[in-house]
Order: structure tokens, then C-alpha cells, then sequence
């Protein structure tokens, strides 16, 4: 094959042109291509992993899929659900200013005393601490209706999954925005179980909470599967399923029947 028959094809692949690229959750199996081998051993690790020497969670798969996703959305705002030390939070802004995106990143936790000093002083980011059972003390109606769109939502406190899906759902998000849930996969929770020690309760009470997020979504999105697409081109880049996130790379579509 030429070369410049390689990029002509290449290009043919690329997200825009990818046929057939947005699914229903109905047309979409639990299942996943990367076998539970590999994923031992992506998810062994994961803990030592850092951004700029602050704990980042995210496994190798979601980095280089949401690098793809910010660079084509391009998100004005971007709203992460889970803040834990803020690795993720400041990854994304330094994406924003890699790719010259003017827009603004909020990050929501229950307990900020856990953020590293680093991103405490980071002014890109928006540090919000709050309860998500009750997110509209954290944002309210009338600061979502001032956000730029597109939109990058991003849930990744396992708890309340379905209150916050929905919450966003009924004030502002629209269509061509982006909504992300994160660590679905069901492997990555069962793995998490055998290692499970059996005296640490809140451990266990996060693995039982990540063990139904699948099924939780699945159930949400059954009831708005015309406004919510998943977007197959990204959700199947490593085979079927090939990240921690199953079925859950999601588009904001306008509502047909």
C-alpha cells in the first residue's frame, strides 16, 4: 500500500466519517473485547499512576480517548464529578490550554481537605465541595444556564449516579454536549472484589455502589435512549468496550422518534 493511500484511508476513519458511529443503548451489549488477563494487569498499577506528580486515576485507554473527544468537542465547560487529589481536574485544564480551547473547568467533591496543594492553587479550575445528592447546592439552575456549550460532563464520584445524570439532564444540557460516566466496566469491579480486604468496609460499600453504576445507567438511558447516544467511534477505539467505561461515552442528541 502508498503512503498516501494509507493517509487516505486513515482518513476515511477518522470520528466524523466513522459509518454508523452513534448507538443506542438498546443495540449495545455488557460485554467487553479486552480479556480479564489484561485487565489485571492495566488495572495493577493504577494507584502509582500521577499528572504532574499528583494521583490521576484514569487508565491508559480513557487518556488517550478523552485526549481525541476534548480535542474534537473542543468543551467550552467542562464539569467532573469526582475530584479526589484534582490529578484529573488539572489534566483536563492542561488539555484546554494544549489545544487553545477557551473554556472553564469545575470539579466537584464532598471532601476537597484531599486535593494536593498543587491543584488547591491552580486558577483554572473551579473547586466546588459539596454533597452530589443534592447538586443543586453545588450548582444551581441559574450558574448551568450561564456555562458555555458544548459541554463535558464527567461522573466520577459513584454515588447518586442516576440523580446526577438526571440532574444535568434537566438543566442544560444539550445537544452536542458530552456526558461521561465513568468506571462501568464490570470486570473492573469484579477484580476489585477479590482483592477485596473484608474488614474494610468502605471499600466495600464503593465496590458494591461501582458494581450496579452499569446497571443503574442502563436502566436511565432505556428511558432516553433517542437524546442520548453512545458514541462507538471512541467507546470501541480498543475493541468492544476497551476501557474501564462500558456503554458509557455518551452524546446529547436532539430527541427523534
Amino acid at each position: 500500500m502508498s503512503f498516501q493511500k494509507f493517509v487516505q484511508e486513515a482518513a476515511y476513519k477518522v470520528a466524523p466519517f466513522k459509518p454508523n458511529r452513534f448507538a443506542k443503548i438498546s443495540e449495545r451489549e455488557d460485554k467487553c473485547a479486552i480479556p480479564v488477563p489484561a485487565w489485571r494487569a492495566l488495572l495493577a498499577n493504577r494507584d502509582l499512576f500521577t499528572w504532574k506528580g499528583i494521583p490521576f486515576l484514569k487508565g491508559c485507554t480513557e487518556i488517550a480517548l478523552y485526549s481525541m473527544l476534548l480535542y474534537e468537542l473542543r468543551p467550552k465547560t467542562i464539569i467532573e464529578i469526582g475530584a479526589l487529589s484534582g490529578g484529573s481536574a488539572i489534566w483536563l485544564a492542561d488539555h484546554l490550554e494544549l489545544f487553545q480551547i477557551e473554556g472553564c473547568v469545575y470539579c466537584i467533591d464532598i471532601d476537597l481537605s484531599l486535593l494536593d496543594e498543587k491543584a488547591k492553587t491552580d486558577s483554572r479550575v473551579h473547586f466546588l465541595e459539596g454533597d452530589c445528592n443534592n447538586m443543586g447546592a453545588i450548582m444551581s439552575p441559574e450558574l448551568l444556564s450561564g456555562l458555555a456549550h458544548p459541554w463535558l460532563i464527567v461522573e466520577d464520584a459513584h454515588a447518586n449516579v442516576v440523580g446526577v445524570v438526571e440532574y444535568f439532564h434537566e438543566n442544560g444540557l444539550k445537544s452536542g454536549d458530552y456526558l461521561i460516566v465513568e468506571d462501568t466496566n464490570k470486570t473492573m469491579w469484579e477484580l476489585d472484589r477479590e482483592e477485596l480486604d473484608r474488614d474494610d468496609l468502605d471499600e466495600q460499600e464503593l465496590i458494591e455502589k461501582g458494581e450496579q453504576k452499569l446497571a443503574e445507567l442502563k436502566s436511565w438511558l432505556m428511558l432516553h435512549e433517542n437524546e442520548y447516544l453512545i458514541d462507538t467511534y471512541y467507546q470501541d477505539m480498543y475493541g468492544y468496550n476497551g476501557s474501564r467505561n462500558w456503554n458509557s461515552i455518551l452524546k446529547r442528541v436532539e430527541k427523534n422518534f
